[in-house]
This record gives C-alpha cells, sequence and structure tokens, in this order.
C-alpha cells in the first residue's frame, strides 16, 4: 500500500483532494467510507497508472471490471503501467482510437466469461482484449498485432481469432 505521502501525491495527481472524494469519484457507493484500504489502494494506483501514462488516450473507467460493481470494487487488481505504456505506443503508432473490450476482471466475472483461463492476466491487472478499426478490424490486421505484440517491452501474451474473441485482440505483459 501506498505511504501517506505517495498517497497524497497520487491523490492530488488524480484531481482528488482526500481518500473519500476519490472513493466517490471511482468506487461503488457502498465503498465510500473514507478509509484507506486496500480496496482503496488498487484503485488510486489504477486510476493513477491510465492517467498518469496513458497521455489522454484511455480513461480508468475503461479498465474497471465489468461486473459493475456486482461482485467487486471495479478494481480487483493494480492496472499495469507497463500495459498502459504499450497501449499508448500502438495508438499513437497507427493514429487510430483502440477501445477496451475487456480490462480488468474479478475472480467471479472472469469464471464467468467463456474460454477465459482460470488465471487469466485480466484478473492482475496486465491484460486487454482491445478492438480497433486500423488494428484489429480483419483478420489479418488481427494476425500482425498478435506478431508485433512480441516486439513490446514486457510483452508476455497475445492471441486472436478464436471463437470468444469475434474481432478483438488480447494482450497482456509480464509486468
Amino acid at each position: 500500500m501506498l505511504n501517506k505521502t505517495k498517497r497524497a501525491e497520487y491523490l492530488k495527481y488524480v484531481g482528488c483532494s482526500d481518500v473519500k472524494s476519490f472513493q466517490k469519484k471511482y468506487m461503488r457507493a457502498k465503498d465510500v467510507d473514507g478509509k484507506y484500504g486496500s480496496n482503496t489502494d488498487k484503485a488510486l494506483r489504477s486510476v493513477y497508472n491510465v492517467l498518469r501514462y496513458g497521455e489522454g488516450y484511455f480513461k480508468p473507467s475503461e479498465f474497471k471490471c465489468k461486473c459493475g460493481g456486482k461482485y467487486c470494487t471495479g478494481y480487483p487488481a493494480i492496472v499495469s503501467a507497463q500495459l498502459i505504456k504499450n497501449l499508448v505506443y500502438l495508438r499513437k503508432d497507427s493514429n487510430s482510437p483502440i477501445t477496451i473490450r475487456s480490462g480488468l476482471r474479478c475472480k467471479t466475472w472472469n469464471k464467468m466469461q467463456s474460454g477465459s483461463a482460470s488465471q487469466s492476466r485480466h484478473m492482475s491487472g496486465k491484460a486487454v482484449d482491445i478492438y480497433s478499426k486500423v488494428l484489429t478490424n480483419t483478420k489479418a490486421q488481427r494476425d500482425k498485432l498478435v506478431k508485433r505484440w512480441y516486439t513490446f517491452k514486457e510483452a508476455n501474451y497475445a492471441y486472436a481469432n478464436t471463437p470468444n474473441m469475434g474481432n478483438s485482440v488480447h494482450l497482456d505483459t509480464k509486468k
């Protein structure tokens, strides 16, 4: 967990004056208690990473677990800064918007996803499934992106063209 000094720095960076105002802005209503615990720490670090390294191309909400708060706070893990940096590079290089179709996943939501691995890197903040008209719209584009991903810093795994993926591509990092 962040110490008080780092916590204050992160809160200021994300535009919040204190823990409670951060929770109100980024977490479920039932999680707003003004206390800095593990769930708030994960959410704060995730929001910070997206805002700090996303260069305005991505919003924290794009990475939230799609369970909609039913099973988790939305940020069950810390979104990887390296993953975001790689996505920004892709965005700039392709000059095309990237849609995050799946970012963070809590264990329960992950289990509900057809074809998802039990140890999916989505659960540790190190994976996304993306769509981009320029990068993933055709099979050839998806194949090219999968190969290209392995040239990125800390790239771990990429795949596409499976029955469950449609025109999305899964990308993940080691860190």
